[in-house]
C-alpha cells in the first residue's frame, strides 16, 4: 500500500491550512521519502504522526526557499541525541553539495547543520533518458525550466504504480512527457488564469498537462492565497475528465495504477 502524504500544500505567503511546499510517499514496511522540504515541513510531519527518523530520503525538486529551507532543520534535528535516525539520501539538481556546504558554514563550526551519515546525489537537469534507484524506487526527472535547475519527477514504485510531481513549472511539454501515463500525477497550481505567471501554472494549465499526459489523477497543490482550491479544482474539471484531488496540509492521496498505463523504459 501507498499513499502521497501532503505536508503543505501551500506557498511562501501565510495561510491558514496551507503551509510550505513539502510531500511524503509513504510505503508499507518503507520509510519515508520527502519531496520538497520547505518553511514547516517538519512541523507538518510530526502533526502527521511521523517522526524524524521516519525520513529515508529527500528528493528535492530545486532551492527557493519555500521548497527546501527545513532541510536544514532536517539537518539540526538529525543531531538531537534523542534523535534516532539512520542513513539518509539526499537527491536533488547539481548545485546541492554547494548548498549544503554553504549553509553548514553559515550556522559555523560546530555543525548544526551539516548531515551525518548521509548520501548526496546530484542530476543534470537536462539528462533525458536517465534513472536512478531509491530504495525500491525508480526515479526519473525532467527540466521545468521554473529556474535553471528546477526540476519535476516521477517515480516508478512497480507493479504498474506512478507518480509524477511538478515541483514549480510553467504549461510544459518536458512535465507533461514526464507524466505520460502516470498514475496520479502532484501539480502546482499557484495562481488564478487572471493572475498567471510566467513559470507557475493555472488550473486549466495543470489540467491541461495531465490531460496531455493521460493521468490517472490529478492531485492539485501549491495554492497561494489568491487562488481558491475550490474555484480551482472546477476550473481544471472543465479540462480535464479524470478524477481530480485537493491538497490541504496533512491531506493523503491514494496511489492506484492508472488503467492501461504504459511502463516507462529506462
Amino acid at each position: 500500500m501507498a499513499e502521497w502524504i501532503v505536508l503543505g500544500a501551500g506557498a511562501i505567503l501565510p495561510r491558514a491550512g496551507y503551509g510550505c511546499s513539502g510531500h511524503a510517499l509513504a510505503r508499507a514496511g518503507r520509510k519515508l521519502v520527502l519531496f520538497d522540504c520547505g518553511p514547516g515541513t517538519l512541523r507538518s510531519l510530526g502533526e502527521a504522526g511521523f517522526g524524524v527518523g521516519d525520513i529515508g530520503a529527500v528528493v528535492l525538486s530545486h532551492f527557493h526557499p519555500d521548497h527546501c529551507w527545513d532541510l536544514f532543520a532536517l539537518a539540526f534535528a538529525r543531531r538531537n541525541p534523542d534523535t534516532l535516525a539512520g542513513h539518509l539520501e539526499l537527491v536533488g539538481p547539481e548545485g546541492l553539495h554547494e548548498l549544503l556546504e554553504r549553509a553548514g558554514a553559515v550556522f559555523g563550526a560546530q555543525g548544526w547543520v551539516r548531515f551525518e551519515d548521509v548520501t548526496v546525489r546530484e542530476v543534470e537537469p537536462r539528462a533525458l533518458g536517465r534513472w536512478i534507484e531509491l530504495d525500491g524506487l525508480k526515479l526519473a526527472w525532467r527540466a521545468t525550466g521554473h529556474t535553471p535547475h528546477a526540476l519535476c519527477w516521477r517515480v516508478e514504485l512497480g507493479n504498474g504504480l506512478s507518480v509524477t510531481y511538478s515541483g514549480d513549472s510553467g504549461e510544459s511539454a518536458e512535465l507533461a512527457a514526464l507524466a505520460r501515463g502516470s498514475s496520479v500525477l502532484v501539480c502546482e497550481c499557484s495562481f488564478e488564469e487572471e493572475r498567471a505567471m510566467e513559470h507557475h501554472l493555472t488550473p486549466s494549465g495543470a489540467a491541461r498537462i495531465a490531460l496531455d499526459a493521460g493521468v490517472g489523477k490529478l492531485v492539485l497543490t501549491h495554492f497561494y492565497p489568491s487562488l481558491d482550491p475550490a474555484l480551482a479544482a472546477e476550473r481544471a474539471a472543465v479540462v480535464f475528465p479524470g478524477p481530480i484531488e485537493l491538497s490541504r496540509d496533512r491531506s493523503r492521496h491514494a496511489l492506484a495504477p492508472a488503467h492501461g498505463e504504459p511502463a516507462l523504459r529506462s
